[in-house]
């Protein structure tokens, strides 16, 4: 189970991260796309005006000779735009798509008014003549420093929503694909990172249940080889340093074997750490490791030389009777002053 997690926490991890990109890429795309059209189509857009503006003035003016609404007509067929051309007064005097004696006065038209005030605007809206969106280009014409009317260039945006429903759908197509792709990836990457992390954590487990024989691969390169090194120059020191403590304390016990008086150890709460085979005839002959020092043996006297000793930090002796002998007690604090050894050196009777 613990297996079958790791895995699972790691690969939910690089699948949330692929997703999240996924679903960045899909809402900023498109947007991203349609703001570089509307850039590109209005680029366009203004250089045709300036393309068309000195062949349209002179019909304004008067002196133009030829047929408006042929030049109209033309250049709206080449560029597939729709070319529309107003005087001042908001008449439309010629347009590439439509007769303009069918067509209202547009001089209510905003992008009209902003221009016979001599402003050149860009807006997407929707056209009111042939009902469907559209990109609006207005310039004014001049004549002497004279705004003579407007030349007004439009861009149909159902062209462009169409070619952004296609390239969506090739969006999400490449997408799909790149989704497994990275999947795919990520399955095998997980594998490759689950794999070190689970043998760590079972020698972990292994060097915790006191087997220092434990060990990791070192095959794998980079990070995971020199972890795999740490780790076990880590436990080769903890096992050499487990010997030299099982050493000390083997020859610790040698010592207090040897001792003839009876000897114990106890801790900051008087429970006893380790005695001598001396002390514990003096306890009854049971393993009184773990007990209280006053439950093992009880004896006020020497009770009260423990106090002392641990109240001063400073070596503390007292006569104590135990069992119909009497014996001298010496309590003496370790450094640190948390551990004290407790003494019991026989005194024989006059």
């Amino acid at each position: 189970m613990m297996k079958k997690s790791l895995f699972l926490r790691i690969f939910l991890g690089y699948a949330a991260v692929i997703a999240l990109l996924v679903a960045g890429v899909e809402f900023f795309a498109p947007r991203a796309m349609r703001r570089h059209h509307v850039e590109e189509r209005s680029a366009s857009l203004t250089h045709m005006a300036v393309v068309l503006e000195a062949q349209v003035i002179p019909f304004l003016t008067g002196s133009g000779a030829g047929d408006l609404s042929g030049l109209v007509h033309a250049y709206g067929r080449e560029t597939a735009t729709r070319i529309t051309v107003i005087d001042r007064d908001g008449n439309v005097l010629a347009d590439s798509e439509r007769e303009p004696r069918d067509m209202e006065n547009h001089l209510l038209r905003p992008e009209i008014q902003a221009s016979l005030r001599g402003e050149t605007t860009m807006s997407i809206r929707r056209s009111s003549t042939l009902g469907t969106e559209m990109m609006y280009l207005s310039v004014p014409l001049r004549s002497g420093g004279d705004i003579v009317g407007a030349l007004r260039l439009s861009s149909y945006m159902k062209d462009f929503e169409t070619l952004m429903g296609a390239l969506r759908a090739d969006l999400l197509r490449v997408l799909a694909l790149a989704t497994v792709v990275a999947l795919i990836l990520a399955f095998f990457l997980t594998r490759s990172v689950e794999s070190p992390v689970r043998e760590v954590i079972d020698a972990s487990r292994r060097v915790a249940g006191g087997d220092f024989e434990a060990a990791v691969s070192t095959r794998r390169s980079g990070v995971f080889r020199a972890f795999g090194q740490s780790f076990n120059a880590m436990t080769t020191r903890l096992k050499d340093m487990f010997g030299e403590v099982s050493r000390q304390d083997e020859e610790i016990r040698s010592i207090l074997a040897s001792v003839q008086e009876g000897l114990c150890v106890i801790d900051d709460k008087s429970r006893i750490l380790i005695s001598n085979e001396a002390f514990r005839r003096l306890a009854g002959g049971e393993a009184p490791e773990g007990r209280h020092f006053w439950e093992v043996l009880r004896s006020s006297a020497a009770a009260e030389a423990v106090r002392q000793a641990r109240g001063s930090g400073k070596d503390a002796t007292a006569e104590a009777e135990i069992g119909g002998r009497d014996f001298l007690v010496k309590v003496t604090p370790l450094a640190g002053g948390s551990r004290l050894i407790v003494t019991f050196c026989g005194v024989p009777r006059p």
